[in-house]
């Protein structure tokens, strides 16, 4: 369905978990060509209801643009190339990581063009290390794939997760001019500046409770997720676990917490 002049949300079943809300993918369009945001999972149903919806709005599909690597975002890309003809584009610093053949690297401060619409590339590493959120200034309006959900928080998951880079990442969205947030997973987020400070907050007030949580004497990432996450969905257990370590690099980074008798056995104290 068209959600905004030019902007189209195209639904995707939801498949393994990987939180309560499928991936969202988007068309953007103008009057000769079209780009899509992400491009969901791999399963054949889906995907041909995709190309089928691409090839009603807008047939010349020119950029298939990926937000990450994750397979929720990606599983779908080279499939619908293959029917669309559309160039895959994702950032260099994820090319690493990607399973699928890229067309085209993009890096921060990069456009692409379709005619009268330009889509900037923001480079906002934190999730992964080449994540990119998509902005398009005259509508001002930001797809956030990972970057920004629409309920929820962001996961994180080290070594490719960094809380760090990830604050800092949302530190610099705040110098656009954005008045919607089209997120790669739930609903689209009407005031975009009070979310990005909210989750800047978010993520600071959690690391104050691992800092208490440290203070207490607990040492590991289990006992901190035991402490901080009380009645947490049993599902999320590991990603939380990914939460908490990513704080703690971050602290252990800046001086704030050291770590002890690395491996399976790893314990962390408060300096």
């Amino acid at each position: 369905m068209e959600i905004a002049p030019g902007i189209h949300s195209i639904p995707v079943e939801k498949g393994s978990f990987m939180g309560f809300f499928a991936p969202n993918v988007y068309l953007v369009v103008d009057k000769s060509h079209g780009a899509l945001i992400d491009s969901g999972y791999s399963d054949e149903e889906s995907i041909s209801a995709r190309i089928d919806y691409i090839k009603t709005v807008q047939p010349d599909l020119r950029y298939i643009m990926l937000t990450h690597t994750h397979p929720d975002h990606i599983g779908g890309a080279v499939k619908i190339g293959g029917g669309t003809g559309a160039e895959i584009i994702l950032h260099s610093a994820e090319i690493g990581q990607a399973t699928i053949p890229v067309h085209k690297a993009v890096e921060d401060g990069d456009s692409l063009l379709l005619n009268g619409i330009k889509l900037e590339v923001i480079h906002t590493p934190g999730h992964s290390p080449g994540h990119i959120c998509i902005y398009i200034k005259e509508q001002r309006v930001l797809f956030s794939g990972d970057h920004i959900l629409g309920t929820g928080t962001t996961a994180m998951r080290p070594p490719d997760g960094d809380m760090a880079i990830y604050i800092n990442s949302l530190r610099k969205l705040l110098n656009y001019d954005i008045a919607t947030i089209y997120p790669g997973h739930g609903p689209p987020i009407r005031e975009a500046k009070r979310k990005i400070e909210e989750l800047i907050q978010h993520r600071l007030e959690r690391e104050e409770q691992v800092i208490a949580g440290l203070r207490q004497g607990k040492a590991t990432v289990k006992e901190l997720v035991d402490e901080i996450y009380p009645e947490l969905d049993s599902r999320l257990h590991f990603a939380a676990e990914g939460q908490i370590l990513a704080h703690l690099i971050k602290l252990e980074r800046e001086g704030k917490a050291s770590c002890l008798r690395k491996g399976e056995d790893t314990h962390y104290t408060i300096n």
